[in-house]
């Protein structure tokens, strides 16, 4: 479920909650890490149980119109896609998703009824004769010639995933005033639910990712990077100072402290991963985390560390073209 990129993130915030006394130890630090993780897993089948609850009361809309027979099939042709959208379908029937919506008691939770009706009628409820869904599918329909009734469903979906429910503000803050894992990794999770949309097969029942374990590597690699990081950070955090030239070192902002100490844990402990590697996901990441002057200073000083671990040979690169 996550990856390294990921990870690097989740330990520069927990490293950085330890430092401003938010953990009373390294290893309830290591423990809110995880149940951060958790938080965020539970964010992207949220999601997707919403795509699910939105269908379904699609199809009890569209079945309680017919029966009315006051709108032609025309006019509920949005409603009926997402009524009967295959790739929605496919999430609600497939075994990894029914699985975390039970361990996660996502049906029970407080607000998703309400949350699905709000989303489902700004979306499908009609508006001055037509509906935002109206025109999404207006829009997809006028793009997609296929005859494929799966792939037009799919391009429907992911349009008006992307476009309305993601960015959708009832949705939005919902997530934030439930969780602040949820906050802080929200565009990240919305990215993997679009991502998913445009990778499930209706040949398979496990396209929803199955969840995350200590065990994963990318995981396993966020322990050992925050572990290290805690056991060994006044020695970093010496080794950093010594090096920020005309800058002293009670002047540098707490976030780029941290970001530079989890920097240099990786540069030591983690022979496997290229100098180059490390120094431009920190970089990158000082872009999302730290003032907008920083990458600069965070790359030169990066730069400077990088080459002065290799000449005190504080830093083994194991494999060919690893150190550049």
């Amino acid at each position: 479920m996550f990856n390294r990129r990921f990870l690097r993130e989740k330990t520069i915030q927990a490293y950085y909650g330890f430092v401003q006394g938010g953990s009373e130890s390294a290893t309830a630090c290591r423990q809110n890490m995880l149940a951060g993780l958790d938080r965020t897993a539970e964010l992207y089948y949220m999601q997707c149980f919403l795509l699910v609850g939105l269908a379904e009361q699609a199809e009890d809309r569209y079945r309680r119109a017919r029966e009315r027979g006051v709108q032609s099939e025309k006019e509920l042709e949005s409603v009926r896609r997402m009524a009967g959208n295959r790739v929605v379908a496919a999430i609600g029937q497939d075994v990894n998703y029914l699985l975390k919506s039970e361990a996660y008691r996502l049906n029970g939770m407080t607000g998703m009824k309400d949350l699905v009706l709000s989303v489902y009628d700004s979306l499908f409820v009609k508006k001055d004769g037509a509906s935002v869904a109206d025109k999404v599918w207006q829009a997809v329909s006028d793009n997609d010639t296929s005859a494929d009734e799966f792939e037009q469903d799919r391009a429907f979906l992911r349009k008006l995933y992307k476009r309305k429910i993601s960015t959708h503000p009832v949705l939005r803050s919902f997530c934030e005033e439930r969780s602040i894992f949820w906050e802080s990794d929200y565009e990240a999770v919305t990215f993997w639910v679009y991502s998913l949309l445009g990778q499930i097969s209706p040949e398979r029942n496990n396209n929803v990712d199955e969840g995350w374990t200590a065990q994963d590597e990318a995981v396993a690699f966020g322990i050992t990077l925050l572990d290290k990081t805690l056991l060994h950070k006044d020695e970093y955090n010496a080794y950093i100072a010594e090096r920020l030239q005309n800058w002293k070192h009670e002047r540098i902002g707490t976030l780029e402290k941290v970001l530079l100490c989890v920097a240099v844990s990786e540069f030591i402990n983690f022979p496997s991963i290229p100098v180059k590697v490390t120094l431009n996901e920190y970089i990158e990441l000082s872009k999302r985390f730290c003032a907008q002057e920083s990458p600069l200073f965070v790359n030169g000083v990066l730069h400077k560390i990088a080459q002065d671990l290799k000449t005190d040979k504080k830093m083994k690169k194991s494999g060919r073209g690893l150190i550049g």
